[in-house]
């Protein structure tokens, strides 16, 4: 890693995460059990009987209120809100998010609606977005 990368990574570790942690709120996220899902032949996605693992706990800014997304590509989307997680927190966890996932945010269960990384440190994001949606 370079000076800058370097610096850039321990102002990270010492300052913005501890901040991050201060003024978040804990969600639950569930994800998809796919080896008990029942999957459509054709389109290899889950049809029926959806079963999720147990959910995982994390520290996330919450951010709920209307907004119209638009995704790379110029795809428009209506959501309810966003959470931004630590991308850590999340590997540490052994969570990888995708659309079947559902989060938890102040006892209210939200649909993946768009999932970002951001805050790129050289292959290294720093946090990962993510847009929700009631359902």
């Amino acid at each position: 890693m370079s000076g800058l990368k370097e610096g850039v990574k321990a102002a990270w570790d010492g300052t913005i995460s501890p901040l991050f942690e201060e003024f978040s709120t804990e969600v639950e996220i569930e994800i998809l059990d796919t080896g008990a899902a029942t999957v459509d032949p054709l389109y290899g996605e889950p049809v029926a009987g959806k079963q999720y693992l147990p959910p995982v706990t994390v520290k996330a800014r919450v951010r709920m209120e209307h907004e119209r997304l638009v995704k790379p590509g110029g795809e428009m989307i209506d959501t309810d809100g966003r959470v931004v997680l630590r991308t850590e927190d999340l590997a540490a966890a052994g969570v990888e998010l995708d659309f079947a996932a559902r989060i938890t945010v102040d006892g209210k269960q939200y649909a993946v609606a768009h999932i970002e990384t951001a805050a790129q440190l050289g292959e290294e994001y720093l946090l990962t977005k993510v847009w929700l949606r009631e359902g």
